[in-house]
């Protein structure tokens, strides 16, 4: 099934879902929702803020030079031991001498490659799950933008939608009210004409209410860096077709930032299960020392052994071994977690893809058919007014019921693009590093 169109065009001006058609009645006017004065905001902009200013992806960028830093210290050569000692000589027996005395040793510890390896094996894994940390958070900072982002223009759509509600609403009272003025309708049509106006203002003040909810939570997502009198920018980019389901489960398996992370995890405690086990074998370090007196010099050459006899590491290997099994465990349940979100979210994606199309194509074509048909009735007297006033509240809840859809629409693909990490979002990442 195609991808329906995701971009901000689906909000704006969706509440003119067709032609309004032409009656006696005087024509509503296009009182659209005023943006906030102050900078006007693209979606890439609002989420370059967010990547610049969220503490949890700064804590994550920290990290992931932390891990660089140790990685670093994983591969350093051991540095060499130097003592130097000095003193006087007396004899304890014969003619009294005295002399200076002078010794010195330098010690090399030896980097046995069954360690070495396995430590900065270690490290790089480590290293590679912080940096995929850091782009788990940056991915997800850029999916909670989009969402709060199209929530925002949802919410704009539906107070347009709402205003011109009251406006035609108000318009059909103010006639009932002269009809009823003059005689020519009953009182109850009045009423109800009046009911509908009521419940369209109150629908129109609590769309501006939703409107300041979404953009506070938007301003909390990006950041208070983000002012409060901002304005966002008209955005018509359509969102690429999605692949089949089982090219994104391949993806999921292949570029998720957080299966890398639980196979970097993985390759990180098999190292260190290695290293543990590995260093039961005998540590060599090279010495070489000298020593000085009046009479003479020795100078000596050898091999410093560190065998373990009392400390066989019996318990450093039962830890190692228990979270390598431990990690494991977590990347196959990671695995199997993010598959069954992938699954979940692509058949919600084909039933709100689906939802849009009879939506947009038939319902609300149909619905603003039948309150064109009323309203002529109407005019010419067939029809009364509380025929035209369901056919009209028909056409508004399809037509509300069509924003939602694509709201639903371009949540549930900004989830599957986090999900599958998506690749331009990953490219984008990297390139700003």
């Amino acid at each position: 099934m195609a991808c329906m169109p995701l971009a901000a065009s689906l909000f704006i001006g969706a509440s003119n879902v067709t032609a309004q058609p032409k009656s006696d009645l005087p024509p509503p006017s296009q009182k659209a929702v005023a943006a906030a004065p102050g900078t006007i905001y693209t979606l890439e902009q609002l989420i370059q803020l967010a990547l610049e200013s969220n503490p949890r992806i700064l804590a994550a960028r920290d990290q992931a030079a932390a891990a660089t830093g140790q990685l670093r210290a994983a591969k350093a050569v051991p540095n060499p031991q130097f003592e130097y000692n000095t003193g006087q000589q007396r004899s304890a027996t014969g003619p009294l001498t005295t002399g200076n005395v002078s010794s010195w040793s330098v010690t090399q510890p030896l980097d046995m490659p069954y360690t070495r390896f396995p430590r900065v094996d270690a490290a790089e894994a480590n290293a590679r799950g912080a940096q995929a940390t850091r782009v788990a958070f940056e991915v997800e900072a850029i999916a909670n933008v989009q969402m709060r982002y199209y929530e925002l223009l949802r919410r704009e759509a539906e107070a347009r939608a709402a205003n011109e509600d009251l406006d035609l609403t108000k318009q059909i009272r103010d006639r009932m009210q002269l009809r009823y003025d003059v005689g020519e309708t009953a009182r109850f049509e009045l009423i109800r004409a009046q009911t509908e106006f009521l419940n369209a203002q109150m629908n129109a003040e609590s769309s501006k209410l939703r409107i300041e909810q979404a953009r506070g939570l938007l301003r909390q997502t990006v950041g208070h860096q983000l002012t409060a009198d901002f304005a966002l920018a008209a955005h018509s980019q359509k969102a690429n077709e999605l692949p089949p389901l089982e090219t994104l489960l391949n993806e999921v398996r292949n570029q998720s930032p957080e299966l890398q992370k639980a196979k970097a995890q993985v390759e990180s405690t098999q190292s260190r299960l290695s290293f543990e086990k590995n260093a039961r074998l005998p540590n060599l370090a090279v010495k070489a020392q000298q020593y000085n007196d009046p009479n003479f010099t020795d100078r000596l050459y050898g091999l410093v052994v560190t065998i373990p006899i009392w400390d066989f590491r019996g318990g450093q290997i039962a830890e190692a071994e228990a979270n390598a099994s431990k990690a494991k465990n977590e990347f196959n349940a990671q695995t199997q977690s993010l598959e069954q979100q992938m699954q979940s979210a692509y058949k919600l994606y084909l039933i709100a893809s689906y939802q849009v199309q009879i939506l947009d194509q038939e319902v609300v074509q149909l619905a603003a058919s039948a309150r064109r048909i009323a309203e002529i009735s109407y005019r010419f007297g067939e029809r009364g007014m509380l025929e035209y006033l369901d056919a009209q509240r028909t056409f508004r809840a399809a037509r509300n019921d069509l924003i939602k859809a694509r709201f639903d629409l371009a949540s549930i693909t900004t989830e599957i693009q986090r999900l599958r990490a998506s690749p331009e979002w990953v490219a984008k990442l990297e390139g700003d590093k």
